[in-house]
């Protein structure tokens, strides 16, 4: 029993001090029994102990199985069930933010609505983008263009289940559904989630693998009448950070700026939904109320994201939008009313 609690307690200094996101049951599995040998743990007895600490790693990582060497997401489905390839569009980053022609959007889209047969309107038909239908019914009125990899209906359930997750994995899941791009690996920069009578609402930004392209997603509940979550908001989509353009919501420059700032957000003179990219040295965006206390969220190179409503007593309309860096010096005023 002694070898059982060493193992066991092993496993859980593993599962602490080497914790990772997400978990690789594998790799944890393989240094508990490095550690095993290389202290001598499993003798005479060893077999015992040895069946001892799988157990105890099987409930420690709910997901591990026959598939536990791949990534687990969504109820512990393996990331390959997640997504299917779309024909003819390249999977993942390669397929956010992708110029296309009028004809390549047009026929996304009709991969995408099978249903839409009216005719799009918009000139910006980058993969992410939202195109404009030409029809009376206001609930299929939009495209959002699609990227390469389709969301398995079982996650597009999980979605509408979860429509305002308190996780970062599970809002990247739900980006992924609205833009059809895996976004599960992407770097989540800065989220902020609000949920009351008067907002129920998600803000993320995240930073893809490379590091070259940038994702603005916001998240809402199903609007009233309807049974799926507001997936496809207008203001999620994609960027390229090194070649941003004159459809990107791009900031006027700040003396010694070293690259452009970006900031958009919806509301109104008392909610507001929004996200942005200011200078490096920005530590602390401040949304500052008509006659109430200010609205504080943190900045992460930059990044910071805003879901918020302000409080029914607070009168007056939103103030200005500012960012300070550590020493409390204003960096730059991001917008005012």
């Amino acid at each position: 029993m002694e070898d059982v609690r060493d193992v066991g307690a092993e496993l859980h200094r593993l599962a602490e001090a080497e914790a990772q996101d997400p978990f690789d049951p594998v790799e944890l599995l393989q240094k508990g029994r490095r550690r095993k040998r290389r202290r001598k743990i499993l003798s005479a007895g060893g077999a015992v102990a040895g069946v001892a600490a799988v157990a105890l790693a099987a409930t420690l990582l709910p997901n591990l199985g026959p598939a536990g060497n791949q990534a687990q997401v969504a109820g512990g489905e393996s990331q390959e069930s997640l997504f299917e390839p779309v024909p003819g569009v390249p999977r993942g980053e390669e397929g956010a933010d992708q110029p296309l022609t009028k004809a390549e959007a047009i026929r996304r889209c009709a991969l995408r609505y099978p249903e839409g047969k009216q005719l799009l309107v918009g000139s910006d038909t980058r993969s992410g983008r939202t195109l404009l239908y030409d029809a009376k019914d206001r609930n299929k009125h939009f495209c959002k263009v699609p990227g390469g990899d389709k969301p398995s209906a079982a996650l597009v359930a999980v979605a509408a289940k979860d429509p305002l997750p308190d996780t970062t994995a599970g809002q990247l899941r739900n980006c992924s559904v609205q833009l059809w791009v895996d976004l599960t690996g992407w770097r989540v920069m800065a989220s902020e989630r609000h949920q009351s009578k008067r907002l129920a609402s998600v803000a993320l930004v995240a930073v893809s693998p490379s590091g070259r392209k940038a994702v603005a997603c916001t998240m809402s509940p199903p609007p009233a009448g309807q049974s799926e979550p507001g997936l496809e908001g207008a203001n999620s989509r994609f960027f390229t950070l090194d070649s941003l353009d004159k459809n990107d919501p791009i900031l006027p420059p700040v003396k010694g700026s070293e690259r452009a700032d970006l900031f958009a957000a919806t509301g109104s003179k008392s909610t507001l939904t929004g996200w942005g990219r200011v200078a490096s040295n920005a530590t602390l965006v401040r949304l500052q109320l008509g006659s109430g206390p200010a609205h504080e969220v943190k900045v992460k190179d930059g990044w910071f994201a805003i879901a918020w409503a302000k409080p029914a007593e607070a009168g007056g309309d939103f103030g200005v939008l500012k960012a300070y860096d550590r020493n409390g010096k204003l960096v730059r005023v991001i917008s005012q009313s």
